[in-house]
């Protein structure tokens, strides 16, 4: 995957993470009572979204770096 497109998949995701982490779509997981990992759902929904942004920006430095030692 050549590197803008790579970077307009990371600005879709965090796009897709902003609608994910806010108010319409946390509704869905707003119910505390099953436990994931024995936290609550929404502190699980939003642990997922920080580890998933996280590995997004690992790989996306990653990508970016490969080509700078050259």
């Amino acid at each position: 995957m050549r590197l803008p497109r790579l970077r307009r998949a990371v600005v879709l995701f965090f796009l897709v993470y902003a609608a994910a982490a806010t108010w319409p779509v946390a509704l869905l997981v707003a119910e505390g009572s099953p436990l994931v990992l024995g936290l609550p759902r929404p502190m699980a929904w939003a642990i997922l979204w920080i580890l998933l942004g996280f590995a997004a920006l690992l790989l996306l430095d990653h990508l970016e770096n490969r080509g700078a030692g050259d």
